[in-house]
C-alpha cells in the first residue's frame, strides 16, 4: 500500500505523504494523522484517501475519517468504497441520519450489498443512541438486506421487542440461511421468549442440515453446560473429538468440562494432546496443574504450572505457585523462585515485585515488603501499580509522601477509579482536603458508576462534611450494590447523625442478624444505647473503622477477593 502511494502520488503531494509515514513510523502517530488528514482534504487520488482513512481508523479518530470520508463522497459521488467507508464512519461518529442516507445511496446500487464491514462492532451503549440507530434503520425503504436486518434485530433485543427481533433475523436468514451467527441469534432470541423447545428443535435441525459446521455444534456444547446438561454435552464433545481430530478447541473445552466433573484422567487425555499444538501449549500446562492439583498430585502440578511462559496465563500460573508453596509451608522457597523469575521474565518485573510484597505483608514482613517496593520503583520509577501498592503501605505520619505520590500516580493514570477512590479514602481517613478527596471520589464514581466501594467513599467523605442527606442517599446506594458490615456501619452512623433513629436501629439489627460476630456493631450499639441514656443524638465516627481495609484495599490476590492491584487481577 504504502508502496503504490510514493510510486502513485504525484511530486507535489509526495513530500507530504512521505513526511506523513515517516511521522508514522517513528511513533509520533498524532503528527502523522494531522498530515495525512490534510493532505487527503486537498486530493480526489484514491489511494491516498484509502490511506489516510486506514491511518485514521488505526487511531481511532472517527471525526477526522469522517472528514475525510464525506470529502471523498464529494469529489467521486459514486465510489461505492466511499460510500462503505462513510457508512461506517457515520454509525461510530453517531450520525445515524447521515448514516441512513448512504446506507440508502449503497442499497440503491445493490440490495444484497455485503454491509458486514460497516455494522461490525457498532452496538451502542447509551439507549438514547440505540433508539436513534433503530428509527433512522427503520426509516429505509425495506432492503432485506441480511446485514442490517440482523442489526435491527440485535438492537430489538436490546429494546426488548423480541417478536419484531425474531422477525428481522428470519429475514436474514431467509436471504443467508447457513450463517452461524445469523443461527445463534435466533436461538438466543427464542429462548429469551421461553420458547425453549422451539429453540431445541431449530439447533437440532440446523446441526443435522450442516453436519461440518463445527461452530454450531460447540455452541450447542456450551447451551448445555449453561443449562446444567454436563454429561450431554460432555458426550456431544466426545464425538466431536472422534470427528474433529487434534483440534484444540474441542480439546480444550473437553479438558475443562471434564475438570469441571471430577473426571481428572479424562482431563488429561484431553488436554496432554493439546501439547502437540502450539497455540494451546500454555493452556495445556496450565490445566493440567489444576487438575493435578485437585487431585492432591502437588509436585507434579507445581512443574505444569512452572512450564507456563505465555504472557495470558503466566501470571495465574505463578498465583498459583505462591498458594501452594505458602500452603506447604516454603514461604521462603517460594520468594526465592520468584525473584529469580524476576530476572529470567523482566517483562513481568512490576508483577512479580507485587506478588513478593504482598506475600511478605501477608506473613508478617511488612517492612521487608516496603523495602522491596522501593527497590522496584527504583527500578521501575513509571509503574503505577508498584506506586499505588506502597502508597497502600504508607503509615499514618507519612501525609506528605501520601500526597505526593497519589498525585504522581493520577498523573500517570487520570482516568483510574481505584486510584481516584484509594485517595479520595485515604484523604477522608485523616480528614484533610476534603474538597479535593469529594472531587477525586465524584470523578471515580463517573468513571466507575454504581461501584459500591466508590460510593461509599463518597458517602463517607459527605458524612465528614455534614452533608448528610446526600451521604444517606450515597451510602443507602453503596449497601444495595454490596451489604458489607463496614459500609452498613458508615450509612448507620449518617441515619444516625441525622436523627433518623427508626432506620438507624432497623439498620443495626440487620446488621446484627448478618454479622453477628462483628464487635464493631456491637460496640456502636452500645454506643447508641448509652447516648439514648444520655438523651443525646451525638456520633463518636471514630468507632467506626473505615473501608480503607475492607477487601477493595486489603484483599490478597491470592484469595480470590477483590484487589487494588491491578496487575494481579
Amino acid at each position: 500500500m504504502v508502496t503504490a502511494l510514493f510510486i502513485n502520488t504525484a511530486h507535489a503531494a509526495l513530500l507530504d505523504v512521505f513526511a506523513a509515514e515517516l511521522a508514522l513510523a517513528r511513533g509520533m502517530t498524532d503528527k502523522g494523522v494531522v498530515l495525512y488528514r490534510a493532505q487527503a482534504l486537498q486530493t480526489a487520488d484514491p489511494v491516498i484517501l484509502e490511506r489516510a482513512l486506514s491511518v485514521a481508523l488505526e487511531d481511532n479518530d472517527i471525526d477526522g475519517g469522517l472528514a475525510i470520508a464525506k470529502h471523498w463522497v464529494e469529489v467521486d459521488p459514486e465510489y461505492i468504497p466511499a460510500l462503505f467507508y462513510m457508512a461506517h464512519l457515520s454509525l461510530k461518529a453517531h450520525d445515524y441520519q447521515l448514516a441512513a442516507q448512504t446506507l440508502d445511496k449503497i442499497l440503491r446500487y445493490d440490495p444484497n450489498a455485503a454491509l458486514d464491514r460497516i455494522v461490525v462492532g457498532i452496538s451502542p451503549d447509551d439507549p438514547k443512541d440505540r433508539n436513534a440507530l433503530l428509527t433512522a434503520l427503520q426509516s429505509l425503504k425495506e432492503y432485506n438486506n441480511p446485514s442490517l436486518s440482523v442489526l435491527k434485530a440485535g438492537l430489538l433485543v436490546q429494546a426488548g421487542q423480541l417478536d419484531q427481533a425474531l422477525v428481522e433475523v428470519n429475514n436474514a436468514l431467509r436471504k443467508k440461511p447457513g450463517v452461524t451467527a445469523f443461527i445463534t441469534l435466533k436461538i438466543n432470541i427464542l429462548m429469551n421468549q421461553n420458547n425453549l423447545k422451539e429453540a431445541r428443535t431449530f439447533l437440532a435441525s440446523e446441526i443435522k442440515r450442516q453436519p461440518k459446521n463445527k461452530s454450531l455444534q460447540l455452541f450447542e456444547v456450551r447451551l448445555l453446560l449453561k443449562n446444567n446438561q454436563a454429561t450431554l454435552a460432555m458426550a456431544r464433545l466426545k464425538q466431536m473429538s472422534r470427528r474433529w481430530n487434534n483440534d484444540g478447541e474441542i480439546l480444550l473445552l473437553a479438558g475443562l468440562v471434564s475438570i469441571d466433573n471430577q473426571r481428572m484422567l479424562d482431563a488429561e487425555r484431553y488436554l496432554v494432546q493439546l501439547l502437540a499444538i502450539d497455540q494451546y501449549v500454555d493452556q495445556a500446562y496450565f490445566y493440567l496443574g489444576i487438575a493435578a492439583e485437585r487431585q492432591n498430585h502437588i509436585k507434579v502440578a507445581i512443574s505444569y504450572y512452572q512450564k507456563v511462559q505465555g504472557e495470558d496465563l503466566y501470571r495465574k500460573a505463578q498465583k498459583k505457585l505462591a498458594v501452594i508453596m505458602v500452603a506447604n509451608n516454603q514461604l521462603d522457597d517460594e520468594l526465592t523462585a520468584l525473584t529469580q523469575e524476576r530476572v529470567e521474565h523482566p517483562e513481568q518485573a512490576s508483577f512479580l515485585y507485587l506478588l513478593q510484597a504482598q506475600l511478605l505483608k501477608e506473613h508478617g514482613q511488612s517492612d521487608t515488603a516496603r523495602k522491596l517496593l522501593d527497590e522496584a520503583i527504583n527500578g521501575l520509577p513509571n509503574q503505577p501499580e508498584l506506586i499505588y501498592a506502597r502508597i497502600l503501605m504508607l503509615k499514618p505520619e507519612e501525609s506528605a509522601l501520601l500526597d505526593r505520590e497519589s498525585e504522581r500516580l493520577l498523573a500517570l493514570s487520570p482516568d483510574n477509579p481505584v486510584y481516584l477512590n484509594a485517595f479520595a479514602f485515604a484523604l477522608a481517613q485523616q480528614n484533610r482536603r476534603l474538597k479535593d478527596a469529594r472531587a477525586f471520589a465524584e470523578r471515580a464514581n463517573k468513571l466507575a458508576p454504581n461501584q459500591a466501594a466508590i460510593l461509599d467513599t463518597l458517602g463517607y467523605i459527605a458524612f465528614i462534611q455534614k452533608d448528610y442527606a446526600f451521604a444517606i442517599t450515597t451510602l443507602k446506594a453503596a449497601y444495595t450494590a454490596e451489604p458489607s458490615a463496614n459500609i452498613g456501619l458508615h450509612l448507620a452512623a449518617a441515619l444516625e447523625k441525622n436523627n433518623q433513629i427508626a432506620e438507624f436501629n432497623q439498620l443495626i439489627s440487620e446488621l446484627k442478624q448478618h454479622f453477628p460476630n462483628n464487635p464493631k456493631i456491637m460496640t456502636q450499639l452500645e454506643k447508641h444505647d448509652q447516648t439514648d441514656a444520655r438523651q443525646s443524638t451525638s456520633s463518636n465516627l471514630s468507632s467506626i473503622q473505615p473501608h480503607i481495609n475492607a477487601p477493595i484495599y486489603s484483599a490478597s490476590p491470592l484469595s480470590g477477593g477483590r484487589t487494588n492491584l491491578s496487575t494481579l487481577s
